[in-house]
Order: C-alpha cells, then sequence, then structure tokens
C-alpha cells in the first residue's frame, strides 16, 4: 500500500476544514501540521484533527516531515507561498482562483517548476458529474458546433459574512463573487469550450455591501462562440451552466446533480442518470497520485494561469467599459 502523503493545512477556516475532510476520505493524505494567521483557530483545527500547529509558514515549510502544503489562503497571499513552498521543495495544492494576476500567477508556475513540484490548483467543479458528461458529449458530436454557454452561479452568502472575511474586502474579490465562486464557472467554459478571447463586464456596485453586488460577464471564445455569466453573493441560491450547440444543447440542474439534454428539432428535455461524484475528494485523489507516482494534474499552474486571465480581463473590461482581450500569459 502506497504511504499517504504527509500535508501541512495552510488556512484551517471554513475550506481549509473541507480540504482536510476530502484529504482524510481519500486514505492518501494524511494532515500532520497547520498554520494559520488566527491562532485559536489553528489550536482548533489541530484539536479536531490530531495534527500539530506551526507557529508561521517558514516553520512548515522547513519541517521535513511535511511533504506537500494545502491552501486555502487569501488570494493575495498566494504567489508567495508557493514560491516560498517551491523552494523549500513542498508539492502545494492550492485554492482556486490561483491568483488575482496574470504575473502572479506567471511568477508561482515558474517557480513550481524551477523547484520541481506538483501544483494543483482546486477548480473541483470540472470534475462534477454533469461537466464530465457534457464534455463526453462535446468528443462524441452529441453537441455539435458550440455556439453559446450561458452560466450563473450565485449564492446569498454575502449577507452572513463577517465583515472582516476576504470574500467581502474589495481588493481581495474584484468583481464581488466572481472571484471566489462564479470563477468556477470560467474555469468550465474553458474546459468545456476552449481559451476565450475577448471579455466585456458590467457590475453593480455595492451600495450597504462592500463589495460589488451583482456582476455579468460577455465572452467571445476563440472558436467564435459566444458566452455569458452571471454572478451575485446577494441573490437565492443558483447554480447552473447551459451548452448550446448545432446538434443538441445540455443543461445542469441543482449544481451539477441532474444534466438534461435537447436534440435539435425537438423541445423536450431528456434527463440522464448520473453517477455521482464527490469533486474535492476526487481532486485530492489525483493530487496525492500524482504526487507519489508522476505525472501532472488535470489543473495545475498553466490551466489555473487561464482562468486567472480571464478574471483580469473582466476587471479591466468592468472598469473601462470596453471589451478587454484576454492576455495568453506567456
Amino acid at each position: 500500500m502506497t504511504e499517504p502523503v504527509r500535508a501541512a493545512s495552510i488556512g484551517v477556516g471554513w475550506w481549509g476544514k473541507e480540504l482536510a475532510r476530502a484529504a482524510a476520505a481519500t486514505g492518501q493524505i494524511e494532515i500532520v501540521s497547520c498554520y494559520a494567521r488566527t491562532p485559536e483557530k489553528c489550536d482548533e483545527f489541530s484539536a479536531a484533527l490530531g495534527c500539530r500547529t506551526a507557529p508561521d509558514l517558514q516553520s512548515v515549510l522547513s519541517d521535513d516531515d511535511v511533504e506537500a502544503v494545502l491552501v486555502a489562503t487569501s488570494h493575495s497571499s498566494h504567489r508567495q507561498i508557493v514560491e516560498e513552498a517551491a523552494s523549500a521543495g513542498k508539492h502545494v495544492f492550492m485554492e482556486k482562483p490561483f491568483t488575482l494576476t496574470v504575473d502572479d500567477a506567471r511568477a508561482a508556475v515558474d517557480a513550481a517548476a524551477k523547484g520541481r513540484i506538483v501544483l494543483q490548483v482546486g477548480h473541483q467543479r470540472r470534475r462534477l458529474a454533469a461537466h464530465r458528461a457534457m464534455h463526453r458529449m462535446i468528443a462524441e458530436g452529441e453537441i455539435g458546433d458550440i455556439q453559446m454557454l450561458e452560466a450563473n452561479h450565485s449564492l446569498p452568502n454575502g449577507f452572513t459574512m463577517a465583515d472582516e472575511a476576504w470574500r467581502r474586502n474589495a481588493e481581495e474579490s474584484p468583481l464581488g463573487s466572481i472571484t471566489s465562486l462564479a470563477i468556477h464557472q470560467v474555469d468550465n467554459f474553458l474546459y468545456l469550450a476552449g481559451p476565450i478571447a475577448r471579455v466585456a463586464a458590467v457590475t453593480r456596485p455595492g451600495r450597504a455591501f462592500t463589495i460589488d453586488e451583482a456582476t455579468g460577464l460577455l465572452l467571445e471564445f476563440s472558436s467564435g462562440a459566444v458566452g455569458t455569466l452571471l454572478t451575485s453573493f446577494f441573490t437565492p441560491w443558483n447554480i447552473r451552466l447551459a451548452l448550446h450547440g448545432t446538434e443538441g444543447a445540455a443543461f445542469t440542474v441543482d449544481d451539477g446533480a441532474v444534466l438534461e439534454f435537447q436534440v435539435r428539432g425537438e423541445r423536450e428535455r431528456r434527463i440522464r442518470a448520473l453517477p455521482q461524484v464527490d469533486p474535492v475528494v476526487d481532486q485530492l485523489e489525483e493530487f496525492a497520485r500524482v504526487v507519489r507516482q508522476s505525472g501532472r494534474p488535470e489543473v495545475g499552474g498553466e490551466e489555473a494561469l487561464a482562468v486567472v486571465a480571464v478574471l483580469e480581463a473582466a476587471v479591466e473590461a468592468a472598469r473601462s467599459g470596453c471589451f478587454i482581450e484576454v492576455a495568453n500569459g506567456r
């Protein structure tokens, strides 16, 4: 039996705990240490998992027993953590979005390559059964030539976030919920339809809130397909994605739990049964496998950089009121 990857949790808030849960579920990753800026949270996490605490990041990275880090911190910290982890020879699983700028993403990717470490970024929603099925349908010709994509990724979490939460910080969350929430759909769009060439964006600035309340993107893909993406932290729960082609259309329901398919010329949609998967566990199983065996993760630094390039272009598009070309990040 392969020895579990010994990992440290960096950031032990809501999602840090979710990564720890998923790591345990893989049976292939053991959390041996943790670090967070708030010692009380770190102590609570340590007590729950039975791991040791570290007083700072450098203590984690200098620990010979730590092979990898699972990072769930604010986006602006990601470049530095990757660079320092790579220098220390620690593999990195990094939560999305990778960074807030293409320059930071490129620097982190280059550092990982120089350090010869595994770098994986947590765009797990492409792993939901409905999105995997959509990908197969495209490959098998059921969708035909992709014409349009549309998505909405919204939750009412903004009403209950703590004032000090980074998700409620406009610098950490440009364009509001797109940065930490609807960025999943940007990755799904790239996964399903390929590169995005240009972006236009509109946003509703926060009134009683410190971040933008709603954001809409209009996307032009390199293939010529067009897409729309809406998102808000201040509306009821709504997570869906639709794919429209010359031969058929596919629609996710209930955040990928159900897939509906519509053939050209028919008005009725057919429901397709799908196997269910825990996408967070699935991605960490891949991370452990690549660390132990070789290869590269499905969403490595380059794939995550492509998502950051769309985010960066969207921020500039909202500021300028113009279509902005997406940087290739090279």
